[in-house]
């Protein structure tokens, strides 16, 4: 699990595909082909446009060997997916050791970090420290 239930949306978009598995909580950025977002690797390398937290996660499935799920937020590659614009999660997908109040930077594949490597952008800010389970609350932005 990558979001913890306890959320508080604003603004979603279900407009953009993703072309490669990826968990919900990590942040998405724009791509080079229209109508597609990715998990960015590096966001050092170039300036990458974030455009939100997922909110489903992606699989590689065979539909072949079982039916589509119904009860869980999956989607298979290349399928739609939720992203949050705005609106406060909590996530595990962080790298660091965040305070209440830090500033939160997008990180290397899609995480969320107090620290700025250098180009990253802001995604938002840290509402809590990590809880025990690794989980802390972020007010995203974008």
């Amino acid at each position: 699990m990558a979001l913890a239930p306890s959320r508080n949306p604003l603004e979603d978009t279900v407009r953009y595909a993703l072309n490669a598995v990826a968990e919900r909580g990590l942040v998405v950025c724009m791509s080079a082909t229209a109508g597609e977002v990715e998990v960015v690797a590096d966001p050092t390398v170039g300036p990458p446009k974030a455009v939100g937290v997922l909110l489903d996660d992606v699989e590689d499935m065979n539909f072949d060997r079982h039916g589509e799920y119904r009860q869980r937020n999956v989607v298979d590659v290349g399928s739609a997916v939720g992203v949050a614009t705005k609106g406060v999660y909590e996530t595990d997908k962080i790298t660091g050791t965040p305070s209440q109040g830090d500033v939160a930077y997008l990180h290397n594949n899609g995480y969320v970090s107090p620290t700025d490597l250098g180009s990253c952008p802001v995604v938002g800010y840290f509402m809590s420290a990590k809880n025990a389970n690794g989980f802390a609350a972020v007010k995203f932005d974008l």
